[in-house]
């Protein structure tokens, strides 16, 4: 009778393992009870302190939206919205993310499907590149520079792109979340984000280094036209203004550049390092785990941040530019 018993346990636990396919983890974390006592404050700090920031960020893109008059939109009021949208969708769902189920630890909701955290937490770098996109769209559109062919440079084609990058972030998050052998796909979605990730940043680094140097250019004779004005008791140009705020949108999202390069660069280690799906480590140690991943949602708080000052900035004095 006890080897009835035996054999029918052995076989319940065969067939309930057979049965839940183990989802891949494209970033692995440690071991929960232990990494908890050992944080203590910290991951409190890292969960509720940075949700809440996120939550502002994504709260304070809705005013912007909702207070925005149309004689302040930024170049063309669609990018206006667009921007600001995507920033509200981003900060939301990080918020989420790390108030709910923070990186899938089970902290505060147990039960949390995998096939709705995983995507929240993976739709996130979309938004950051996707309203960096169109930021700098905008801003050649505003300068009228002609980085690239006029058929690729327009808003219907960056809106594919990024209709494009969304969709393979959610099916292949959604996809794996059911069948954890399909880890090619969670390949195929980060090297999305770093390939498109890159390409933004440095492209507006040499289209914004050059609207600066123009921009300077520009101010220098204008200030000379002005010294020359005054001397004559003509009344001041008053284009000095253009260039300034020109400029100085430029140099904001030169540093954003900057924060994406250096989040795209942190994705990639994500992959490929320590952390990542190809690492053998299955726990990895609890205070260098937390410590990288509070350097990523800074980074990405912080371009974010920068993002929504420089659609502020164009809002304001959007008609100057």
């Amino acid at each position: 009778m006890s080897n009835t018993n035996k054999s029918s346990v052995k076989l319940s636990s065969e067939l309930s393992s057979t049965s839940v396919p183990k989802t891949a983890v494209p970033d692995p974390g440690p071991d929960w009870k232990t990494a908890k006592l050992e944080w203590g404050v910290a991951w409190e700090f890292h969960c509720y302190g940075l949700g809440v920031a996120f939550a502002f960020l994504s709260i304070s893109s809705v005013a912007a939206i909702v207070l925005a008059s149309k004689k302040k939109a930024f170049a063309r009021r669609v990018f206006f919205d667009a921007i600001n949208s995507l920033q509200v969708l981003f900060g939301m769902s990080r918020a989420l993310c790390l108030l709910i189920d923070p990186y899938e630890s089970k902290m505060n909701i147990a039960n949390c499907p995998v096939w709705i955290a995983r995507p929240l937490f993976g739709i996130t770098f979309p938004c950051l590149t996707s309203s960096f996109c169109l930021i700098h769209l905008a801003f050649l559109e505003v300068a009228k520079v002609q980085l690239v062919p006029p058929k690729i440079q327009n808003f219907k084609v960056v809106v594919s792109i990024i209709g494009l990058h969304f969709l393979v972030v959610i099916v292949s998050d959604t996809t794996v979340a059911f069948e954890g052998n399909l880890t090619e796909l969670l390949i195929v979605c980060q090297s999305f984000f770093i390939v498109w990730g890159f390409l933004n940043p440095i492209s507006f680094m040499y289209s914004g280094s050059k609207v600066v140097s123009q921009a300077r250019k520009i101010q220098r004779q204008l200030l000379a036209i002005q010294q020359a004005e005054i001397r004559k008791e003509a009344p001041k140009p008053n284009n000095t203004h253009v260039c300034c705020r020109t400029s100085k949108v430029a140099k904001i999202t030169l540093a954003t550049s900057a924060l994406g390069v250096a989040c795209c660069s942190l994705q990639v280690y994500s992959l490929f390092g320590v952390y990542g799906m190809y690492s053998k480590v299955v726990n990895p140690k609890p205070w260098p785990w937390l410590a990288f991943q509070t350097s990523f949602r800074l980074v990405e708080l912080a371009m974010g941040c920068t993002i929504a000052y420089s659609v502020l900035q164009s809002a304001d004095r959007g008609q100057h530019l």
